[in-house]
């Protein structure tokens, strides 16, 4: 009608420090979702930011290039597992860890955690000439939880039990995980890990390992 003022439209560019947060989370949620379905050749930056209703300069100020949108994306998988290790702090270790280790366990076999697994192995070439490493963010992010349970009680000393954490992982994570990206059911594999970290467990107390936090 005569008179009436059109709608202005909202102005485009960087989105408000209190939407900050949540145009990382769309756009991380996008790329896992499209690095799951099309693979890291099939992914474009571009399409990210499409797919997340945000727009391209939102994704270059925030990641680098492609690689570095991926290690983000494994690293928001396994930042979000970390936090769901509170412990009390009067558990005893031998508690703690088997606690600690089927959660581990658990939320690396997840399907999501297992498809991104192999999609880094089948990429490992693509960043053997970077500093980009995401295979070991896995890694990593495991010794760095079964550290900060075996230390729950002296954080002071968490830098010290990561020794004693890379054994743990080593015994409890890696053969299972194994046997799942080959192929065999995640439910058995889970089924059969409390005697493997019990194992584990005595394996590491018996060798000294856990001496300082017993």
């Amino acid at each position: 009608m005569a008179g009436e003022t059109a709608p202005r439209k909202g102005r485009g560019g960087r989105p408000p420090a209190s939407r900050a947060g949540d145009v990382e989370a769309r756009l991380l949620a996008a790329a896992t979702r499209l690095f799951l379905e099309r693979g890291y050749d099939g992914t474009s930056c571009d399409q990210v930011a499409l797919d997340a209703g945000a727009g391209k300069a939102s994704i270059y100020a925030r990641y680098a290039n492609k690689a570095a949108l991926f290690a983000a994306v494994i690293d928001r998988l396994l930042t979000r597992s970390f936090a769901q290790d509170e412990m009390e702090s009067g558990t005893d270790l031998a508690a703690r860890l088997a606690a600690v280790g089927m959660r581990v366990l658990a939320d690396t076999l997840h399907p999501d955690a297992l498809a991104l697994l192999r999609l880094v192995v089948t990429e490992l070439p693509r960043f053997a000439d970077t500093d980009m490493r995401p295979a070991q963010l896995f890694w990593q992010a495991g010794v760095q939880r079964v550290a900060a349970a075996i230390a729950l009680q002296a954080p002071e000393t968490v830098g010290q039990a990561s020794d004693a954490a890379e054994q743990f992982i080593e015994l409890v994570l890696m053969p299972p995980l194994m046997r799942a990206l080959l192929g065999e059911p995640v439910a058995l594999l889970l089924a059969a890990a409390p005697p493997r970290i019990e194992a584990a467990i005595a394996s590491l107390a018996a060798s000294g390992a856990l001496e300082r936090w017993t």
